[in-house]
């Protein structure tokens, strides 16, 4: 309670006196202010918890002053100072969830302090609970990323990759390319460096990739050393010029050389076209995956078109 802040708001001063005796011995922060502007200010400059109102203060309408603090910072818990002559007013803000509750006058100090634990209560559990939320909307989203994007390289996945396409092909109305790329000699790098440096050296690969492409193009992790990438608007030529930067790219490029290693690497391309060399996600696919094995039997490090 030590950390909790009560801001008071009442244009008798009399009884912000009385308040402050009675609440003398109450472990929690106090603020006595007796009007709208004063207790804006305050709360502007200081984290207030819960503010206690009258319903007619110096410079504004009580319960317009906290309607304004309801809108502009809803985490305060309002309470108002009611003397019974307006409490069908009062009702209505409460159901209106203007206010939490309210506090009669003359005030009972041991109803005051009942009424002022609970109003902390609930700003604990209101926090607590918008923490949940935030929590729980986090790890849906991190769910919602994992699902689409592999954890490895973090570019995306098999799944997206056919969603993707299908939406792509099924329009019909706009070309696209497809580079199917499969790391060269890769076993060695993993017998000679261990499986842990194989999947740093995919990692530094993938960002290579990255490098090269811009959206709305993207990289796919297809499986093991294997990588798709996805080049809307791209006609066949564009696609294998596309493929020459990568190659050359990664031809500049050491990779592990963080973990105290020089590796160099190389991989073989296969180019298939949308609608030229199918029309169809299978076929396309098939296509550029036979094109990159073609490369492979030759010699690798090349580009099938």
């Amino acid at each position: 309670m030590k950390d909790i802040r009560i801001l008071f708001v009442d244009h008798h001063e009399e009884i912000l006196t009385s308040l402050a005796l009675q609440l003398q011995a109450e472990s929690f922060l106090k603020t006595f202010v007796n009007s709208a502007k004063e207790a804006l200010q305050i709360i502007l400059t200081q984290d207030v918890h819960v503010i206690v109102c009258d319903l007619m203060i110096n410079d504004m309408d009580g319960l317009a002053l906290l309607q304004l603090i309801k809108k502009q910072y809803p985490h305060i818990i309002r309470l108002a100072f009611s003397d019974g002559k307006n409490i069908l007013k009062i009702m209505r803000s409460i159901n209106n969830t203007d206010i939490f509750r309210y506090i009669e006058k003359p005030i009972d100090k041991e109803s005051l302090i009942k009424t002022l634990q609970d109003a902390v209560t609930q700003f604990f559990l209101n926090r607590d609970k918008a923490q949940l939320i935030l929590q729980l909307s986090q790890k849906n989203e991190e769910l919602k990323y994992l699902a689409l994007h592999d954890d490895l390289t973090g570019l995306y996945n098999i799944r997206f990759l056919y969603q993707d396409l299908k939406i792509r092909i099924k329009a019909l109305n706009r070309k696209f390319s497809v580079i199917f790329m499969d790391m060269d000699n890769f076993k060695k790098v993993v017998d000679a460096y261990g499986h842990l440096n194989g999947s740093q050296a995919l990692k530094e690969v993938a960002a290579t990739l990255q490098a090269a492409i811009s959206e709305p193009a993207y990289g796919v992790a297809y499986g093991g050393d294997e990588f798709v990438i996805i080049l809307p608007d791209f006609d066949k030529q564009m696609a294998l010029e596309k493929s020459r930067e990568i190659q050359t790219l990664m031809s500049r490029t050491t990779y592990l050389s963080e973990k105290g290693y020089q590796v160099k690497l190389k991989a073989s391309y296969g180019i298939a076209t949308f609608p030229e060399d199918a029309e169809d996600l299978p076929k396309l696919l098939a296509k550029a995956d036979t094109l990159m094995f073609d490369v492979k039997k030759k010699g690798k490090n090349a580009i099938g078109v």
